[in-house]
C-alpha cells in the first residue's frame, strides 16, 4: 500500500456527492425520473437520507482510496495521469458493467448511459482532486 493523502481522500469522497446531486437534481433529473418510470413522490416516499446517503459516501471515500492507490503507484503523475487513469477506468470496468445491466437485467440504455456519464464525471473530479492534492 502507498502512503496517500487521508485528507484529500475526504475532501474527494465528497466529490460524487456534490456531482450527483446536480447530475440527477437540475441537469438529468427530468429524465432520470422518466427513465426510471416513477415521480419525486413515489422516491422520496420510500427514501431513507442516512442509509443512501451514508453508504454512498462509504463507497465514495473507498474509490477515492483506490484511485488514490492508483496514482500513487504511478508516482503521482499529475492531472493527466489522472485523467488517463479514469478512461481506463471507465472503459475498461464501468461500460461493461453498465452493458450487463442493459443485456442481462433489461434495464433501460438511456439509465446506463446517464450512470456512465456520472461516473466519469465523478470520476475525474475525485482523480484529478487527488492528483493535485497530494
Amino acid at each position: 500500500m502507498h502512503d496517500v493523502n487521508y485528507l484529500a481522500i475526504l475532501v474527494a469522497g465528497l466529490v460524487p456527492m456534490v456531482v450527483g446531486s446536480l447530475w440527477y437534481g437540475p441537469l438529468f433529473g427530468k429524465r432520470w425520473l422518466e427513465l426510471m418510470e416513477t415521480t419525486e413522490e413515489e422516491i422520496a416516499a420510500g427514501f431513507s437520507p442516512l442509509k443512501t446517503y451514508g453508504v454512498s459516501f462509504l463507497l465514495a471515500l473507498v474509490t477515492a482510496w483506490v484511485l488514490a492507490q492508483l496514482l500513487a503507484g504511478l508516482g503521482g503523475g499529475g492531472p493527466m495521469a489522472a485523467v488517463h487513469v479514469v478512461l481506463l477506468l471507465v472503459v475498461g470496468i464501468v461500460i461493461p458493467i453498465a452493458n450487463q445491466s442493459v443485456a442481462f437485467e433489461r434495464r433501460k440504455a438511456g439509465l446506463a448511459v446517464l450512470s456512465v456519464g456520472y461516473n466519469l464525471v465523478a470520476f475525474l473530479g475525485q482523480a484529478i482532486l487527488l492528483s493535485i492534492w497530494n
